[in-house]
């Protein structure tokens, strides 16, 4: 049985679940995973990066296979791992998507070296693969692969139980509620969902917004808290906020293909969410769009959905559609274990 040491920059995240996920559902593999960094911050994580690159260059010798996530772990490792059945997940593209000038030069000739060095590059949505194809020359093109992420389908709600939870959260009948998930930074724009929220509540729609996360603008959020906006921190209950939810809203600048995104669509929940890379394609036409960081345009658009309970029940038939069809679980597991089967059939064939 072989075994995949997972890289990430740092605890946390996207790529823990999907690691997760693989470690659940992936038979025939058996699985380590080590972060580079013990925190987010890039000041007080560069000592243990040093240091832990020792120890994945070590423990990737005792490995099958070496799958490394996010451009950021990718550039810090996989050039001194070339020779290694080696597989990289780029998460979202977060550190090229962000960087301009001098840094965007670097960046392109280390995410080039990275690339180089592995087997299989995979790309969680389509305009992720064409962000990275454009960074490297012609020559990598055929290494990079999409396989969207992809979630479990759960049965349909109960009723009862959608009542204790909305009850436990203490929402009114006719509220409408619009739910957040994820890190309160910048990047997810937390702050606009809430001007956002008010604006329509001021307007007259029933809406409350719900956030379930913390981060750098938690306080900033706090500030906020009022009959439109309730900050419920970090939860380990997310399947029952799915539930007692109305609407999921993602107002963010840039993901990957968001896996709260994900498994809100999956239990039915209808999506407003930004054109920012990752979320127009994961919600197909099962969900609303509007332009990154247009507070009206969110503000209208989470108002028209809030007024309208036909439009709101067509969507969530149609977001557990794709998520039962084109963003599976079983999606997923295939498409990964094609690039594992790939990588590790190359290296033996080489060796």
């Amino acid at each position: 049985m072989p075994t995949v040491l997972h890289v990430l920059a740092h605890p946390g995240g996207g790529a823990e679940t999907y690691i997760d996920l693989l470690e659940e559902g992936l038979e025939g593999h058996r699985h380590r995973r080590v972060a580079l960094s013990v925190t987010r911050s890039r000041l007080r994580g560069v000592p243990s990066v040093l240091a832990r690159r020792r120890r994945v260059r070590r423990l990737a010798r005792e490995a099958d296979l070496v799958h490394v996530h996010g451009d950021m772990a990718a550039m810090l490792v996989a050039p001194g791992l070339r020779g290694r059945p080696l597989v990289i997940t780029t998460h979202g593209l977060h550190r090229l998507r962000r960087s301009t000038g001098a840094a965007a030069w670097l960046v392109h000739r280390r995410l080039r070296a990275a690339v180089a060095a592995s087997a299989r590059t995979i790309c969680i949505a389509r305009d992720e693969r064409d962000d990275l194809a454009a960074a490297l020359p012609p020559s990598l093109h055929d290494r990079l692969a999409v396989v969207a992420n992809g979630v479990p389908l759960p049965a349909p709600a109960d009723p009862e139980r959608r009542a204790r939870a909305r009850d436990a959260l203490g929402l009114d009948h006719g509220e409408v509620a619009a739910l957040f998930v994820g890190r309160l930074e910048e990047r997810k724009d937390p702050l606009g969902a809430v001007s956002a929220i008010e604006s329509a509540r001021a307007g007259g729609a029933e809406v409350v917004l719900l956030l379930a996360g913390g981060g750098p603008l938690e306080d900033e959020v706090c500030a906020r808290e009022g009959a439109a906006v309730r900050l419920l921190g970090h939860r380990d209950d997310l399947e029952d906020l799915y539930l007692a939810a109305d609407l999921f809203l993602l107002p963010s600048h840039r993901e990957g293909m968001s896996f709260a995104l994900l498994e809100a669509m999956a239990h039915g929940l209808p999506a407003v969410v930004a054109d920012g890379t990752g979320n127009v394609e994961t919600v197909g036409a099962a969900g609303v769009v509007f332009p990154a960081g247009d507070l009206t345009a969110m503000s209208a658009r989470l108002s028209e959905l809030a007024a309208d309970s036909d439009a709101r029940a067509r969507l969530a038939v149609a977001a557990r559609e794709r998520v039962g069809t084109e963003l599976s679980l079983e999606r997923f597991l295939d498409g990964t274990r094609e690039q594992y089967e790939a990588t590790l059939g190359a290296a033996s064939q080489g060796a």
